[in-house]
């Protein structure tokens, strides 16, 4: 280890699994290694202890953390969390993983790479796509919060809400692009409500291929999603709209997405060497066919990937890794055939 922790606290977990000291000590050596059965608990005054004197410190525990954190009060260094128990000591071989947790604990102390990062800004603009009140519902747990509109496909008979809050239209999105804090929707069927409609909404006439631009969107509509692998889209939130608490923790989720936020960049990208469309004629399309969100797309003689978008699930460079080790093979394999036969003849 380049920066071995000067104390290891590792917990048993009220003895439901075995710790292997020993390894410990052989993966993360010159360091201070206290082991106890209810850290949390009973023994919380030896974390306290641990917690004052100088050095880094390493918990082998995750559960607590939060506990551990407000007990350090105002550490001068950072505590590092391992989760030792659901990752090894829980595990069918529990008794056997010593060198794991060992290596978990060394990996821990390790400094992190600096990586590059992607900023992503919203202010907070949210359509909420919908088809009948709960959508609405969402629009008033989140108009205090966020500038919401709200967006009725194909509506039955909705009672129009005393007070306009926000806008309430009608439509549905053909399709969608983009990403968190830059999303472009078309949307068919579009109709703004007559003020005067009473006893249910009665709409202007509807009109195809209208634009909506916003930071965000959540989709309580009930049909397919508007995006692929749309769980790794930053910024569409989804639920549906019969499950009142999925609906509301997407609220919840939405409420505090507003400001500037900051995102790895998965993939640097070198154009030489792509042979996506090299002089007009198609060489490969892997990545293209791969990508599961849809980040890459063709651009020119080669292809382009949105940082945006991409959400680092690594899919076209294991492509690519598992192509050159194909490559790689075939050719040891060439040469030991050709060997072959000239031994042979």
């Amino acid at each position: 280890m380049a920066n071995p922790p000067k104390t290891i606290l590792l917990c048993s977990c009220e003895d439901t699994m075995h710790l292997d000291t020993a390894a410990v000590r052989r993966g993360c050596r010159n360091s201070e290694i206290g082991t106890f059965s209810q850290l949390c608990r009973a023994e919380l005054n030896q974390f306290r202890n641990a917690a004052k004197a100088e050095g880094s410190l390493t918990v082998g525990c995750t559960q607590e953390a939060l506990l551990f954190s407000d007990e350090a009060g105002e550490r001068s260094q950072p505590i590092d969390f391992v989760n030792l128990r659901e990752t090894a000591g829980w595990s069918t071989e529990g008794t056997q993983a010593g060198p794991k947790i060992a290596a978990l604990l060394a990996a821990a102390a390790e400094p992190t790479p600096d990586f590059p990062l992607v900023n992503m800004s919203s202010e907070g603009v949210i359509l909420i796509y919908g088809r009948d009140e709960t959508a609405i519902e969402a629009g008033r747990l989140l108009a205090d919060h966020l500038d919401v509109s709200v967006m009725i496909t194909r509506p039955a008979q909705i009672t129009p809400p005393s007070t306009t809050s926000f806008p309430i239209v009608r439509g549905t999105i053909r399709s969608a692009r983009g990403h968190f804090g830059s999303f472009e929707l078309t949307i068919d069927d579009y109709a703004a409500p007559h003020p005067s409609s009473r006893d249910t909404f009665i709409f202007e006439t509807p009109r195809d291929g209208a634009t909506s631009r916003c930071d965000l969107v959540l989709d309580l509509s009930g049909g397919p999603p508007l995006f692929p692998a749309h769980n790794l889209r930053d910024g569409y939130l989804r639920a549906d709209p019969r499950d009142p608490a999925g609906m509301l923790r997407a609220v919840l989720k939405a409420r505090d997405l507003i400001g500037s936020f900051d995102k790895p960049k998965y993939i640097d990208f070198t154009a030489q060497l792509c042979a996506h469309s090299r002089s007009g004629l198609t060489g490969c399309h892997r990545c293209l066919d791969l990508c599961p969100t849809g980040a890459i797309t063709p651009d020119g003689d080669h292809v382009r990937i949105s940082a945006e978008i991409c959400a680092g699930c690594g899919q076209c460079v294991t492509q690519r890794i598992v192509q050159l080790l194909f490559k790689f093979v075939r050719a040891g394999l060439m040469r030991w055939f050709q060997k072959s036969s000239q031994i042979a003849t």
